[in-house]
């Protein structure tokens, strides 16, 4: 029979996920949410908490359901019921907690539903920053196998749930992050808002204000750079006022700026000199794909993750051996002199992350539990 019949069953999907902030693993959802065919495709969103800022973007059509829960541990029988009443043909879920609570719940459910994680970091480095990383790792290896698939967004992560917790390799799908190349676009050219000193070389970092972006080590590297670089923030978090009184602490009260958060961070890449990435560690990092888009390059410390599958080294920018504070201030000095191909760094990254190319992934994995 043709799948793609208007007359046939749509395949509905609930998609979990906590909140709707501002971070990689909301966007990569957003994106689903727009971009699956709606004749073959009932996608419904099922967030722990309705909030976010993110959530005047969800597509209209798309039923919302809030389980008005703070934190995925108090939503357990919330999930179970939700899922019960919705009969989906495939359960989605993204980020540590709520992927875990599926995880343990998935054997009471029937087998003809397919059960995906979307894992969104290097598990093996994540935990080691829980309260409990033993618990963390032994839950991993105990009942992440649950599951009937687990994407993650690059090799290594794949490689690192199959090393260190023992996930079949058949389990495990690599799917890139997509990149809405339309939206990146057309957003990059708007210029409202944005003020990046135009006498500098200026430097950009974009993500929460968190112990894993590890701006507590960007920062320093600020001080082996002379006056002519300034480094632009984007962001909110917990670590804000630490890092507030790092800069003073450092004098550097002139190179740095603490923006905030952005709605729109692409017009800020468009009109960087250079994106820097001092991550501790990550899954497959958007803001490097959203910038090289924009023809800015890149300098990141080669962290766990998957940073290093996608720069090139003298193509999209340069990577710097973890932590080294000195290679990476001389890194950045050499982009200042480095001919980068703007429009071939654009060219390539839509080549591989456009939006189209990961949707078929993702339509290759459900065609797959269909049989087809």
């Amino acid at each position: 029979m043709n799948r793609y019949n208007h007359k046939m069953k749509k395949t509905r999907i609930l998609f979990f996920i906590p909140f709707m902030n501002g971070g990689g693993a909301e966007r990569v959802i957003m994106t689903l949410l727009s971009h699956l065919d709606r004749q073959v495709y009932e996608p419904i969103l099922v967030m722990m908490k309705r909030e976010g800022r993110y959530l005047d973007m969800i597509p209209k059509d798309i039923e919302v359901i809030d389980l008005k829960a703070t934190q995925a541990r108090y939503a357990v029988f919330k999930i179970i019921s939700v899922i019960k009443d919705k009969k989906p043909d495939v359960v989605f879920s993204t980020l540590a907690y709520l992927n875990l609570i599926v995880a343990i719940i998935r054997p009471f459910f029937s087998k003809n539903i397919t059960f995906i994680a979307r894992e969104s970091n290097t598990v093996s480095v994540r935990n080691k920053r829980e309260k409990y990383p033993r618990l963390f790792d032994w839950l991993y290896k105990k009942v992440y196998k649950n599951f009937d698939v687990i994407v993650t967004q690059a090799k290594f992560m794949r490689d690192d749930l199959i090393e260190n917790y023992g996930i079949d390799k058949s389990k495990m799908v690599i799917i890139y992050n997509p990149l809405n190349t339309e939206d990146v676009a057309q957003k990059s050219l708007e210029d409202k808002g944005v003020n990046l000193p135009s006498d500098k070389y200026n430097l950009l970092a974009v993500g929460k204000l968190g112990y894993q972006k590890g701006y507590d080590i960007l920062l320093p590297i600020m001080t082996r750079l002379d006056e002519s670089y300034h480094l632009t923030i984007l962001g909110e978090g917990g670590d804000k006022e630490k890092l507030e009184v790092q800069i003073k602490e450092l004098g550097l009260e002139s190179s740095v700026t603490m923006a905030g958060f952005s709605d729109n961070p692409f017009a800020y890449m468009k009109r960087a000199d250079v994106l820097v990435l001092s991550s501790r560690y990550e899954g497959l990092a958007n803001v490097v794909l959203e910038a090289n888009y924009c023809g800015t390059p890149t300098v990141a410390f080669s962290s766990p993750g998957g940073v290093s599958e996608i720069v090139e080294e003298g193509k999209n920018g340069f990577l710097v051996a973890p932590f080294d504070k000195e290679a990476f201030a001389k890194m950045i000095e050499k982009t200042k002199v480095h001919d980068f191909d703007a429009q071939a760094m654009s060219d390539m990254t839509k080549e591989r992350f456009a939006i189209e190319k990961i949707i078929h992934h993702y339509d290759t994995i459900l065609k797959k539990r269909e049989g087809m």
